[in-house]
C-alpha cells in the first residue's frame, strides 16, 4: 500500500509513544497505547468484565463469564502478566482510564508465541484501538525476533474472528471442544510478522 508505514521498522518507543489517533485516522479521542503497569490492574479488570459480558453472555452464559473473571482476572494473575519478563502487556488509555489491553507471550504447549488476550471496552469498539494495540504487540514481538504468533478464539465470537481476518491472521486449525460445560468451536489463527 502506497504511503503505508512499516511500524516494525521503527524503534519500539517511537511506536509506543504515539496516540492512537495518529496511528488510526478517524479517532474521536486521543487514546494512547503504552506498556501496562501494576496500577492498571483494576482498569484491566473493568474492561475485561464489561467486554466479556458483552461478548460471551449469549455464547457461554453469564455464570460462566463470572467464573472466568474470578479465575483469570484476579489481581495476581494480571500483575504476573504485567511484570513477566518474557511477556508483553500493553494498555490503551483515554485520560488515564484503561479502555483496552493486549497481552502476548510464549505458549510452550504449542512452541509458539500467543496473543493471550486483546480486549477493548465496548464503548470504544470501531475506533481503531484494537488495531493500535495489535501494532504495539507486534512491535514487541518483532523486537524479540518472533516471526509469527497465534491466537485462539471461539468461532461464535464473530467480531473477533472478523478482526483477526482483517488484520492479516490466517485460520490454521478448528476444533470442537468443551469450555466449562459449553460445547464450542475453537479456532486457531496465525500471523507472520
Amino acid at each position: 500500500m502506497a504511503g503505508a508505514v512499516d511500524w516494525r521498522r521503527w524503534p519500539a518507543q517511537a511506536v509506543r509513544s504515539f496516540p492512537v489517533s495518529r496511528l488510526t485516522a478517524g479517532m474521536a479521542s486521543d487514546v494512547m497505547v503504552r506498556p501496562a503497569h501494576e496500577a492498571d490492574v483494576s482498569g484491566i479488570q473493568d474492561v475485561a468484565a464489561r467486554t466479556w459480558h458483552e461478548t460471551y453472555d449469549e455464547i457461554l452464559g453469564s455464570d460462566v463469564v463470572d467464573e472466568v473473571m474470578d479465575e483469570w482476572y484476579v489481581d495476581e494473575a494480571i500483575q504476573e502478566g504485567v511484570s513477566h519478563e518474557a511477556q508483553d502487556f500493553v494498555v490503551a488509555v483515554d485520560d488515564d482510564t484503561v479502555v483496552g489491553y493486549a497481552h502476548v507471550g510464549p505458549h510452550p504447549p504449542r512452541r509458539v508465541h500467543q496473543l493471550y488476550r486483546i480486549y477493548v471496552h465496548p464503548d470504544y469498539w470501531g475506533e481503531g484501538i484494537g488495531k493500535a494495540l495489535l501494532a504495539d504487540i507486534e512491535q514487541a514481538l518483532y523486537d524479540r525476533d518472533v516471526s509469527s504468533y497465534e491466537v485462539e478464539v471461539l468461532a461464535s465470537n464473530e467480531r473477533a474472528v472478523g478482526f483477526y481476518e482483517a488484520t492479516g491472521f490466517e485460520q490454521v486449525e478448528s476444533e470442537e471442544t468443551e469450555f466449562r460445560g459449553v460445547e464450542v468451536t475453537e479456532l486457531v489463527f496465525r500471523k507472520r510478522l
